[in-house]
């Protein structure tokens, strides 16, 4: 009885002594690092933020339409080029306007286009039209 009773003060005097031991040196964990990164101003205007699986990211336009899309660091992801006549490859046609919005979802970010008319344009990333919208 007595080594029992041993045994269970020693471990409450064990867990106290833990306790007071680890609030002492906590570690505060936080959703994000801060970070600080520069954007060179070519890059155009800000258009949106998105998230992501890899994190937080910033898409650009610039005023030749090119839309680049930027990590919270300031490094560059990603491009997407725009065309007047000939297409290329994984472009995006200047006709469909300016950039106003982009989206992601589990099957890839999409983006947003409304042009002087009014059309608004859902865009994949790959530069595959998936739907339209007219303004009256």
């Amino acid at each position: 009885m007595q080594k029992r009773l041993l045994l269970i003060l020693v471990a409450v005097l064990l867990a106290i002594a833990g306790y007071f031991y680890g609030n002492r040196n906590a570690t505060v964990a936080y959703a994000y690092s801060p970070t600080e990164g520069t954007v060179p101003k070519s890059y155009g205007r800000l258009v949106t933020a998105i998230s992501d699986q890899i994190g937080t990211g910033l898409i650009f336009e610039d005023a030749d339409g090119v839309i680049r899309f930027v990590a919270m660091t300031g490094m560059k992801e990603g491009e997407l080029a725009r065309y007047d006549q000939t297409p290329t490859h994984g472009g995006i046609p200047k006709s469909y306007g300016h950039l106003v919005a982009a989206v992601t979802n589990p099957k890839g970010t999409g983006l947003v286009f409304e042009d002087s008319a009014g059309v608004i344009r859902f865009v994949t990333i790959t530069g595959v039209k998936e739907g339209e919208l007219t303004r009256n």
